[in-house]
């Protein structure tokens, strides 16, 4: 593992440059990527400028259009590949997503795009998630560079992906299953406060609820309201996410499965018997459970349910993350958790029930753990999403030992 005195060198080259990655940051924040609907040209633009810039080279690999076509998506779907060095050795991948969830405005304190920095944070949609962690993995690659220890007899790539946020079928999952990344070991995007080596997959539905429009003062019996049956098929759902509260992983740090109604649009006018309703599920499977068995039940909830008369209900699967599970003893697990020890202290090694794009890479045959920078105090997806600098700063070391001990790790 890494020595002390490379610890310390890696540190001074991370604070060195630590104006620079949060400048970064700064710029990344101030260029909305937000998915829906995922327009990624102006950020794609951003990071091929910035990896050119530090003489890396630099390859967008998008989505085939039939992709694109099959899953409905508007816009192109490219994810960024820059390579800081490419050796005949073990590929390394950093892994974090280029888009973030929506913004609800009105709820924010700070500007959700001004990349605002008021007493050692900074604030702004993406602070976080992602953009903090592709700050933190370039301020990695930068102070391995800039300090002579970058393994130049392996290959280290930033692997900046698409969709994350709604399942990453043209990110990381068409890196996969493409072959235009076949990396051995991947560094995908965490938080400072474990180091994860497994987490739940995530299914996402959307249920469609089918009824008959009638007037609704003057005949609603001769109508069929699907957002009646929409609201007994909610509570159904719910319901069984209480059932799933039992059903705990046995991988620590995981949880229990989850079953989450999440969101709801339906109704034609305040005066029609509404014709149509249609709402979307958040389905957590952790590692050890069965995704096709979970999927079948959400079905067999919303077949069984009892609708009025005249309504009907299809279900359709609209993403499915998978989830991942490394050995804890695995030397890149071993690599970042000591790493992280070392640095912050006191790094729980555990899974996690968030998804991520490490199920992808999993899949793959990539050996994939998460960490990166950000606190529970992140507001992770919330108003006046935050990442504090010293977390940015913790990762940045941690990640950058991280590499260098995978590489001697494959040497030996």
């Amino acid at each position: 593992m890494a020595s002390d005195a490379e610890l310390e060198t890696l540190g001074d080259a991370v604070d060195d440059l630590a104006d620079d990655a949060v400048a970064f940051l700064e710029a990344m924040v101030r260029t909305p990527s937000v998915n829906p609907p995922g327009d990624y040209a102006a950020i794609v633009d951003l990071l091929t400028t910035e990896y050119e810039g530090y003489g890396w080279d630099v390859e967008i690999e998008r989505a085939p259009a039939a992709l694109v076509e099959e899953l409905d998506l508007p816009h192109p779907r490219p994810n960024v590949l820059a390579y800081a060095t490419r050796g005949t050795g073990p590929t390394i991948a950093l892994n974090a997503h280029i888009d973030t969830v929506p913004v609800e405005e009105s709820n924010w304190t700070y500007d959700p795009f001004g990349g605002t920095v008021e007493d050692g944070r900074i604030y702004g949609r993406g602070a976080r998630d992602s953009k903090g962690r592709i700050a933190a993995y370039t301020l990695a690659t930068r102070a391995l560079e800039e300090s002579g220890l970058l393994p130049d007899d392996a290959t280290v790539v930033l692997a900046l992906t698409a969709d994350e946020e709604t399942g990453g079928e043209a990110g990381a999952g068409h890196l996969v299953e493409s072959g235009a990344l076949e990396a051995d070991y991947a560094i995908v995007e965490g938080s400072t406060y474990a180091v994860e080596y497994a987490s739940s997959g995530v299914l996402t539905l959307r249920v469609d609820v089918e009824g008959a429009s009638a007037h609704a003062g003057l005949e609603p019996e001769s109508g069929a309201n699907a957002v009646v049956a929409a609201a007994r098929l909610v509570e159904a759902l719910d319901a069984h996410g209480d059932d799933l509260a039992d059903r705990e992983s046995e991988v620590p740090g995981v949880g229990s499965a989850t079953c989450t109604p999440s969101t709801i649009e339906g109704g034609v006018e305040t005066n029609v018997v509404p014709p149509a309703c249609s709402f979307t599920v958040d389905r957590r499977v952790p590692p050890d459970h069965d995704a096709a068995a979970a999927e079948r039940e959400v079905r067999e909830v919303v077949a069984e349910a009892d609708l009025p008369a005249g309504t009907s209900a299809t279900v359709t699967a609209t993403s499915r993350t998978r989830a991942f599970r490394s050995d804890p003893d695995d030397p890149h697990v071993r690599a970042v958790a000591t790493n992280a020890n070392e640095v912050i202290g006191d790094v729980p090694v555990r899974g996690t029930r968030g998804g991520s794009d490490a199920g992808h890479f999993h899949a793959g045959g990539t050996k994939a753990v998460k960490f990166g920078p950000g606190g529970r105090d992140s507001n992770v997806h919330g108003p006046d999403e935050n990442l504090a600098l010293d977390q940015l700063r913790d990762a940045g070391v941690v990640v950058a030992a991280s590499v260098r001990d995978i590489a001697r790790e494959e040497e030996e």
